[in-house]
């Protein structure tokens, strides 16, 4: 378990999660944060074969990844370590331009993940590569959907330059829960980081909305790593909170 992850009261009492590999769980892998931020919504499609699925059209997954296998690796006799490969490529790389290497090498000395301002694109990029569905709304909000809460990601301030994530649980509280409603947000707030939990003013109806939030200044500028690394970490704990608000409230 990473170290931004709360711990949870009821793991005592509840069924064992499922372990995920042991390198995802000693750097808190992209396996066990999908896991902590919960299922999204089979309403939301998934861009990668639903269509083709849809109109009919068989993909042959499984002959695809062997014939793609043979292509990669060729026969058992003639298959070479990756070290050798490697080292065959570069000879073919020489042969054309002595520099290639020295140049290759040059580019990636000089790459560096520079910080940048934040802005929209940047969010959906983030979210794209963290395999995050999300919504844009009429106004050009940036939503992703659970099954139990939303997470909105958006760039806010007079210079779009704070990074928030405000989740929104879908279970509200009854006014006449107020006052153990507050006593929930409290002791949230004392004993985990990073999400500020609190009650939003009640709605027509009277209940109370519940949310939980991140509010991070990047004036400076973020770097793309470091954008993905608060919304992977804000997302999972949005997950975490809603499952334990259903322990302690709901």
């Amino acid at each position: 378990m990473t170290w931004w992850r709360s711990s949870r009261k009821r793991d005592a009492e509840e069924a064992a999660i499922e372990p995920v590999a042991e390198v995802d769980s000693e750097i808190g892998g992209t396996a066990e944060r999908a896991h902590a931020r919960g299922s999204q919504p089979s309403a939301v499609p998934s861009p990668r074969t639903d269509g083709l699925e849809a109109a009919g059209v068989e993909t042959e997954t499984d002959e695809f990844e062997h014939t793609a296998e043979q292509l990669v690796y060729g026969p058992d006799e003639e298959q070479i370590s990756e070290v050798e490969r490697w080292h065959l490529i570069k000879q073919d790389l020489e042969e054309i331009d002595p520099d290639f290497i020295t140049d290759l090498e040059q580019i990636a000395a000089e790459a560096r993940d520079e910080s940048a301002p934040l802005d929209s694109d940047r969010i959906v990029s983030a979210l794209k590569n963290l395999d995050i569905r999300y919504l844009i709304d009429e106004n050009g909000g940036i939503v992703a959907l659970w099954e139990r809460h939303i997470v909105q990601v958006r760039a806010e301030g007079p210079d779009s330059d704070i990074l928030v994530l405000r989740a929104r649980a879908y279970q509200t509280v009854p006014r006449e829960w107020a006052e153990r409603g507050y006593a929930a947000m409290n002791e949230w707030n004392r004993t985990r980081r990073f999400l500020k939990a609190y009650l939003g003013e009640p709605t027509e109806s009277g209940a109370m909305p519940v949310f939980g939030e991140i509010q991070v200044p990047v004036r400076p500028g973020i770097t793309t790593a470091l954008l993905e690394e608060l919304i992977d970490c804000g997302t999972a704990i949005s997950g975490t909170f809603v499952e334990w608000l259903e322990g302690e409230l709901l």
